[in-house]
């Protein structure tokens, strides 16, 4: 008979002998506050990520997808530059919590939105880090399959053996097969030693990015067909203007924020890794708009040149079909610099697709599962989960493209709202560490039955009225102007929707225990300590600038037995 018991035990989470904490179902070494040790990124290793994330095959994609609108090259840009500009503060602010308290997305949650009313964004934001790790594995792929058709050109001819309306070929099959496992060891590493791996990714897309440019330019004479006539390349007939205009440009703006909505919301998994609070803010609000902007202007001009010099060929919005046409036309003397090319791609994405959603898909699972699922195993998850929702499906077109990225603002631009304003106006960055791990009524995050109906009720406010616009725009429908221009706003009427109505609903049923923090620094935050330390005496720790103290090892197990 099998013994169930033993079987969960064995698969229980690797769990340190000396660890100041026991693993439960609420918390283990992933999503622990981290000690000292494991904060390894100082301020230029944020630059890295930032830089190794910002240059990428979605950025450059994202303004090209805009001229499906109607916008111009200059109007795509500006849309671009004014999303993320807002982005570089929005992940700065929702970062804090994580560089100040070093925890990460699950554990934050808890606070905002009860010790079990979390499960929700957990839920929701897993399931984005499947539906984005399927589609940088997408992109990933298509990259792979640059680099053998310069090796191999028949590759890029192979006949197709899969059936019609798969939206991808054999070749792609393939290539996306061998970049999702060459994947799977990657996802092994710990993310407090990705500073390493960042700079030598940094280097090569960069260059690789900057050099394309260059080339476009010098090649076409110019910034190409798109920036002179774009309606008329495209063959849109009704250019938008006025206010319609300007309701395109706020849907552009959307657009730009939806790309990494989920990427703000779940920030403090990354600023969490600061060796000290601050680290991550400057690169945050410096770095993300300027790489993003930097991105999304080679791409565009990359395509503008493109369409200039290939005019037999489709519009080559994306990175990775413009080196193939290089490819074609260029002869063999173009395959070793297509090679290289294609090969900083795929490192390009790995960076993204490994830091920005195996390992955030990893640590939600975590927060779920604690006991029984680590970022390890939860970006395995991740990654296995993301080949099988066949992404390629969601990708194969610049307008479902568009849709993709501004559906997933509509859930996450609240729910952001909701964690800015929990932590930054209601609790004026104060939190009691060991209350986010006590799933009982003498926790303060306790709520209601375990569940913050504040949380609930804000985002539904801020939910409800972009659901029409967004209904039809999935279903490629039409509705009324009202409701289409609030689906345009997505993510920044949410947000400030859900926000405000959170902060009034606040001030009419106050939290409990605002402005306290926990008296003892029990899980080694600040001043790291394990099991096999003791001593008497105490030290005041004011990292923050808050007095957190750090007790003994027989003050740490009277203050366990009490909670």
């Amino acid at each position: 008979m099998l013994d169930t018991s033993n079987l969960l035990k064995k698969l229980e989470v690797p769990h340190e002998k000396d660890a100041v904490y026991e693993l439960t179902p609420w918390i283990n070494r992933d999503i622990v506050p981290l000690p000292p040790s494991r904060r390894t990124w100082g301020s230029w290793s944020f630059v890295g990520f930032w830089l190794v994330t910002g240059i990428n095959i979605s950025g450059w994609t994202g303004a090209s997808a805009l001229l499906a609108l109607g916008l111009n090259v200059w109007q795509s840009m500006l849309a671009v530059i004014i999303g993320y500009i807002i982005v570089g503060f929005a992940v700065a602010l929702n970062g804090l919590p994580g560089g100040e308290w070093h925890i990460g997305f699950p554990v934050i949650s808890r606070y905002v939105w009860g010790l079990y009313g979390s499960f929700f964004p957990l839920l929701m934001r897993i399931l984005l880090s499947f539906v984005w790790y399927g589609a940088q594995t997408w992109f990933g792929g298509q990259s792979v399959k640059v680099v053998i058709g310069a090796i191999w050109p028949s590759f890029l001819t192979m006949k197709n053996t899969l059936p019609e309306g798969t939206a991808m070929e054999t070749n792609d099959c393939i290539a996306v097969i061998v970049f999702w496992v060459l994947s799977l060891p990657l996802l092994a590493v710990p993310p407090e030693y990705y500073k390493v791996p960042f700079r030598y990714a940094t280097a090569s897309i960069t260059v690789t990015a900057f050099a394309m440019f260059i080339w476009a330019l010098a090649k076409e004479g110019g910034g190409g067909p798109l920036l002179s006539d774009p309606s008329g390349f495209l063959g849109i007939d009704q250019v938008p203007k006025g206010s319609e205009l300007g309701w395109k440009m706020i849907l552009g703006i959307t657009t730009q924020i939806g790309s990494i909505s989920a990427g703000i919301m779940n920030q403090s998994d990354y600023s969490r890794f600061a060796r000290k609070p601050g680290d991550q803010i400057m690169s945050q609000i410096i770095c993300v708009p300027i790489m993003s902007i930097l991105t999304a202007l080679v791409g565009i001009i990359c395509t503008s040149c493109a369409a200039g010099f290939f005019p037999d060929e489709d519009l080559l919005w994306e990175p990775y079909n413009l080196l193939i046409a290089i490819q074609t036309h260029g002869g063999n003397g173009a395959r070793a610099a297509v090679f290289f090319a294609g090969c900083a791609f795929v490192v390009s994405q790995w960076g993204i697709n490994i830091s920005g959603n195996g390992v955030s898909g990893g640590i939600d699972l975590s927060g779920v599962f604690p006991k029984y699922i680590n970022i390890k195993r939860g970006a395995f998850i991740t990654a296995c989960v993301g080949l099988a929702i066949n992404p390629w499906q969601l990708l194969n077109t610049a307008n479902r493209f568009i849709t993709v990225l501004s559906s997933f603002a509509v859930f996450l631009g609240p729910a952001t709202g909701l964690m800015i304003t929990d932590y930054v106006v209601v609790r004026r960055r104060k939190l009691r560490l060991v209350h986010l791990y006590t799933p009982t009524k003498d926790s303060i995050y306790w709520y209601t039955y375990g569940i913050n109906f504040r949380a609930v009720i804000a985002w539904l406010n801020g939910v409800w009225p972009l659901m029409p616009g967004f209904i039809a725009a999935v279903q490629n429908k039409t509705t009324s102007a009202g409701w289409t221009r609030t689906y345009y706003l997505a993510w920044l009427f949410g947000f400030f929707v859900s926000g405000t109505t959170y902060i009034i609903l606040c001030k009419i049923w106050p939290l409990e225990g605002l402005g306290t923090v926990d008296e003892y620094d029990v899980y080694g935050t600040f001043n790291e300590i394990t099991r096999g330390e003791c001593g008497g005496s105490e030290e005041i720790i004011t990292e923050i600038g808050t007095p957190v103290l750090t007790a003994s090892r027989e003050d740490r197990k009277s203050w366990d037995a009490k909670m």
